[in-house]
């Protein structure tokens, strides 16, 4: 166990035990909670191809200390022992697991063998001030600058895939973040990140609100190579949520064989009066034209990066939830790649065995044709793949 490990566990101990003696009651200045989850999964191209067969068991500490209004600090924790044939499938799939994006690395692998795994990460260990209208926030956070629902140009801290549903809390960054609210409705935001080769994302927001909308202005530098400059806003026409983001990335050291990227989103969600919940968005990314994926496998567990939000330049996506019964929820989304003449399908359904207990299933299906740019470009790399899961999840 490193040093920094050792520290966090003390840290936790120690806050906790604090806490512990100056709570009681409805005066409790903590909170522990988490779940613990086991997920089968299965991958096939086509349903008489082998199957890859892995288990991920999953559990989550999430601690908060707040013992007044100025201070508050925040640990969270994953923990996750995977086995299976994925590991041999796919060599790069354990590195991918074990490194850290941060400055300091606070992922550590356990266990290691051919077809298993044991690692754990910190993704959450900041403490925040707040005085007055301002706050700072120092450690590993979520910076979540996004407005819209599936991609998020803005997003540039903390990018995510909308394909990795077993991570809801998503990703967080080592950095500063400063906030500070002059009025109810406006934030004036400005932040520095440094990833694991110590470069340096820093950026700068306002949000104000106007004629009902919440409108955001953003520009910084991305990973000491792109500026970037982007808006977003979030809002109603008449009855439905009207949401959208720009980002255009353009590169810091300029050559003649370089231009600039742009990332475009808007959509639209409503929610009927039967609870049927709607969300509709088209994403525009502009891909970079080194951008040539060898198969889907190895862009889907790839982690993104602000400027590749998607594999296909134009996205549309529709998705649909509906509660059966107050205990099982029923969700479909579906994915058209134009330029890639693909398809994403993506049905789950979620059951509540109990108060804190949740079985779910999902699948996903994906249809499609990249582009070949090198020397063959008469031809496409088809692909074909799903992936499939059933979770067992107590949540606590």
């Amino acid at each position: 166990m490193s040093k920094i490990q050792h520290i966090l566990f003390i840290l936790l101990l120690i806050t906790s035990q604090s806490a512990l003696a100056q709570s009681s009651g409805k005066d409790k200045s903590w909170e522990l909670k988490g779940y613990l989850n086991d997920m089968q999964m299965v991958q096939f191209q086509k349903i008489n191809d082998p199957w890859i067969l892995d288990n991920e068991v999953h559990n989550r500490l999430d601690f908060s200390w707040y013992p007044g209004r100025v201070f508050r600090m925040g640990l969270g924790m994953r923990n996750r022992f995977l086995f299976g044939q994925g590991f041999i499938s796919n060599p790069a799939y354990k590195g991918s697991l074990t490194t850290d994006p941060g400055l300091v690395n606070m992922t550590w692998s356990i266990l290691s063998g051919k077809s298993f795994l044991m690692v754990s990460q910190f993704d959450r260990a900041w403490f925040s001030l707040t005085t007055g209208k301002v706050q700072i926030t120092v450690g590993r956070q979520r910076i979540n600058w996004g407005q819209s629902i599936v991609w998020n140009p803005n997003d540039i801290f903390n990018t995510y895939s909308f394909y990795d549903f077993d991570y809801p809390e998503r990703p967080g960054s080592d950095a500063i973040r400063l906030q500070f609210y002059p009025g109810y409705t406006s934030t004036v935001e400005a932040a520095v990140k440094w990833n694991s080769q110590g470069k340096i994302t820093i950026a700068g927001l306002g949000r104000f609100n106007l004629w009902q909308y919440d409108i955001q202005f953003m520009s910084g530098l991305v990973n000491d190579q792109d500026w970037v400059i982007g808006t977003g806003w979030s809002g109603n026409i008449s009855q439905a949520g009207f949401r959208g983001e720009v980002s255009y990335f353009y590169p810091k050291n300029l050559s003649r064989d370089t231009s600039g990227v742009l990332l475009a989103t808007m959509g639209l969600d409503y929610s009927f009066s039967n609870s049927l919940y709607l969300i509709f968005q088209v994403f525009y990314n502009q891909l970079p034209p080194n951008f040539q994926p060898e198969t889907l496998l190895s862009v889907y567990q790839a982690p993104p990066s602000p400027k590749t939000l998607s594999f296909s330049e134009w996205n549309i996506f529709l998705q649909g939830t509906y509660p059966i019964t107050p205990l099982l929820d029923i969700n479909l989304a579906v994915m058209y790649y134009p330029d890639l003449n693909g398809y994403f399908i993506g049905p789950n359904v979620n059951y509540s065995i109990r108060q804190n207990i949740d079985l779910s299933f999902f699948l996903q299906y994906f249809n499609g044709r990249f582009a070949n740019t090198g020397s063959q470009q008469d031809q496409n790399i088809y692909f074909q793949a799903c992936i499939s899961a059933l979770r067992l999840k107590w949540n606590f």
